[in-house]
């Protein structure tokens, strides 16, 4: 039913014959995200496609082979690197291990393809990089020096939400002229030193040997990391929003609350917990990129802005964040902030519950149950 897409190596690139996601880095080092682990499913792939794929792919009678690969990323090192060069959270779509599989170290190829990606959330096609409709694109691997190996060009990009800690698309590639295609669900977990982020990319790295029992246990201790994880920021939500709405915080009878009780303390206090769990060695200098607790915190100032701006503008806009960061400070009442606070909750609970079930579904065993 499934297998490892990590077995395969393209032996130029010593890269899994996959798709990967990375920055071009003006084609001197191509930056890449940290695969955690690869499925390919081997048992009617094309039923693990949503409709929409599928729609596309029948565009394409040509294609004669499917194959279907779930692709579990840890994007903090990426990201890190990103705001350390302070570029924006735009990254590629490379092709090039799976299109070359057997391409030998020092040779070179080129060749031309077709991507479209869809059910995105939390990820934005670009007027120049991938869209949701088919668009050609060169792929080509060269050698530099007579010794390093380099992907190109820098042209299917899209852009990632920065202030969501989980983020996923599917992509559908089919090279010029070939009867072959492949159809991925990438997942990308864009913070990991966060303990209830990090248990939750521990359990997206237990897909190691594509077994039944391997295949169990992950969505096991994935489910349970997930649990972990929404119980924590429920707690979170309901200490904010108990404090934005009134409710006194230090009334408990024999053992009467010692943290802060002033809202905007109390908010504050909670993302502060959430920075406790991040290891000692972890400081700005050497990993850049924010932490959950303030993705969070953008995030909240992300949803009032959205909601006093007039007109068009795109999703993660620096100016709507600023705008939403001076409301939320003097510019709206304790209510709501307290909405807000639960909105943007809320709906980084349900990206992770969504993480869950959509595995779940994907890697459904007939008669097997987690």
């Amino acid at each position: 039913m499934f297998s490892s897409a990590l077995e395969a190596v393209c032996p130029a690139l010593k890269l899994g014959c996959l798709p990967h996601i990375g920055h071009f880095n003006d084609g001197q080092d191509y930056k890449l995200a940290r695969l955690l682990s690869a499925l390919r499913f081997n048992r009617e792939p094309h039923e693990k496609m949503p409709s929409e794929g599928f729609d596309l792919l029948m565009r394409k009678d040509r294609v004669k082979d499917l194959e279907v690969v779930l692709a579990l990323y840890d994007m903090q090192d990426l990201r890190d690197w990103l705001y350390k060069k302070q570029f924006p959270y735009v990254v590629n779509l490379l092709f090039h291990s799976w299109l070359f599989d057997q391409l030998p170290y020092r040779k070179e190829a080129s060749t031309d393809i077709e991507v479209a990606i869809f059910g995105t959330e939390g990820v934005f096609p670009m007027a120049e990089g991938l869209g949701k409709s088919f668009r050609a694109f060169p792929q080509s691997v060269w050698v530099k020096d007579k010794v390093y190996m380099c992907m190109g060009p820098d042209v299917a990009h899209f852009r990632v939400d920065r202030q969501r800690l989980v983020t996923s698309f599917w992509s559908l590639c089919i090279p010029a002229g070939q009867e072959r295609a492949i159809a991925t669900k990438h997942v990308l977990l864009n913070e990991t030193q966060t303990h209830i982020s990090k248990q939750v990319a521990n359990a997206c790295a237990e897909l190691g040997d594509a077994s039944i029992s391997n295949i169990l246990h992950h969505l096991q201790k994935l489910l349970l990391s997930v649990q972990g994880a929404t119980h924590r920021l429920s707690r979170l939500m309901g200490r904010c929003e108990g404090a934005f709405d009134g409710i006194c915080l230090d009334d408990r009878g024999s053992a009467p609350y010692k943290g802060a009780t002033e809202p905007m303390q109390v908010w504050e206090e909670q993302l502060n917990l959430l920075d406790r769990t991040v290891e000692k060695h972890h400081t700005p200098a050497t990993r850049p990129a924010p932490l959950l607790s303030e993705m969070l915190r953008r995030r909240v100032y992300e949803d009032l802005g959205r909601r006093r701006r007039e007109g068009k503008f795109p999703w993660d806009d620096d100016e709507t964040i600023d705008l939403g960061h001076r409301i939320f400070l003097t510019g709206c009442s304790d209510a709501e902030r307290a909405q807000v606070v639960h909105r943007v909750l809320i709906e980084c609970i349900q990206d992770l519950e969504r993480l869950a079930e959509s595995n779940a579904e994907l890697l459904a065993v007939e008669g097997v149950t987690v």
